[in-house]
């Protein structure tokens, strides 16, 4: 065989060679977070991520969270949708780095969508970490003020917990477990609450929300609910 064509197919057999192996290479691994979805709309919803259904134990009621759910990390689209519905009530990108966790609060616009990064820390013994978020479109700022079910306990107003902007998440604070009465209130209206009662367990991290449309009805449609972080 001519030295040249014997070259010429040896760097063939290698391009063909080359091409199978790029053609076989397996799909790179993709990276995940993990992310709780938290309903404060007055929809029954499902969450999509780039078109896939993520949410496949349940939908999200009015108030509601399945807990934390893995999701592709890196700049997505996210889709909602009322049930039943198949067209998006709207869609929205959202930026999620890997090995973070997060929680989003999904209105009933995308412009009233929010998320934050939830960071931990551990309780000290019998007591919990608790933080507060407002998101109720038309409330204003609202406060929370708590006791224990006692009689005799002392009414606690946190610094951290007062004059809290829609769409705003407070820092955690510790407190007590047990069961407490929460008073929820517009700040410009403290004496006039919505009065919750929910359980703390001890050792617990935990989100109190407020959200729903007040409109002429007032602070007593405000709705108060608990997520468990941890």
């Amino acid at each position: 065989m001519d030295i040249r064509i014997k070259i010429l197919f040896i760097v063939a057999v290698g391009l063909y060679l080359s091409s199978c192996k790029k053609n076989d290479d397996r799909p790179q691994a993709r990276l995940t977070t993990n992310l709780n979805v938290v309903n404060v709309s007055n929809n029954t919803i499902n969450f999509y991520q780039n078109g896939t259904r993520l949410n496949n134990t349940g939908s999200y009621i009015p108030g509601g969270t399945l807990g934390y759910i893995p999701v592709l990390a890196g700049t997505q689209n996210l889709q909602i949708k009322v049930a039943g519905n198949s067209d998006p009530l709207f869609s929205l990108p959202l930026a999620l780095d890997t090995g973070k966790l997060y929680s989003l609060y999904i209105g009933p616009t995308a412009g009233d969508t929010f998320s934050t990064t939830d960071v931990f820390e551990s309780p000290g013994p019998d007591s919990i970490m608790v933080r507060f978020v407002n998101a109720s479109p038309d409330a204003g700022l609202l406060g929370v003020s708590f006791h224990s079910s006692d009689a005799n306990s002392t009414v606690i107003t946190p610094s951290e917990f007062k004059d809290v902007e829609y769409k705003k998440t407070t820092n955690f604070i510790a407190t007590q477990s047990g069961e407490l009465i929460l008073n929820v209130y517009k700040s410009s209206a403290p004496a006039d609450p919505k009065i919750d009662t929910l359980t703390f367990n001890s050792g617990g991290i935990y989100t109190i929300y407020s959200y729903g449309t007040l409109g002429s009805g007032g602070i007593a449609n405000l709705n108060t609910r608990l997520v468990n972080n941890q």
